[in-house]
């Protein structure tokens, strides 16, 4: 496997992504559109890309860990029975495996993640 470099992530535009459909557990009236870009994955379903969500809230549904670093826009993550998690461009953000939560944008988001699997979520 060789090297793969995306340049000026937060330039390129959203419709250079691929449409990932709708979120499937909406929470609100306004229905976020999922698109982003997978630049690697791995047989055990660990994953490397880009993710950009429209506003809107719902139900997280990725029970991996995940490490993401948010390039624009702004967000709320609600963990179950946890505090709020106030994002913005510029953060990084790990969630364990099994993180449940809510997730509500408040405008639209990208971010760069890595999903893994780890003795949490296996």
């Amino acid at each position: 496997m060789r090297q793969k470099h995306l340049k000026q992530v937060k330039a390129i535009p959203s419709e250079d992504l691929e449409d990932w459909g709708k979120v499937p557990k909406p929470l609100s009236d306004q229905v976020s559109q999922l698109r982003g870009k997978i630049l690697s994955s791995n047989a055990d379903g660990s994953q490397v890309g880009v993710w950009e969500s429209t506003p809107g809230k719902w139900i997280r549904l990725i029970m991996d860990a995940e490490t993401a670093t948010f390039i624009t826009g702004k967000a709320i993550f609600t963990p179950d029975g946890g505090t709020p998690i106030h994002i913005e461009a510029g953060d990084m953000v790990y969630f364990p495996a099994n993180s449940k939560g809510v997730w509500e944008i408040i405008e639209t988001t990208r971010k760069t993640y890595l999903t893994y699997k780890n003795n949490e979520s296996t």
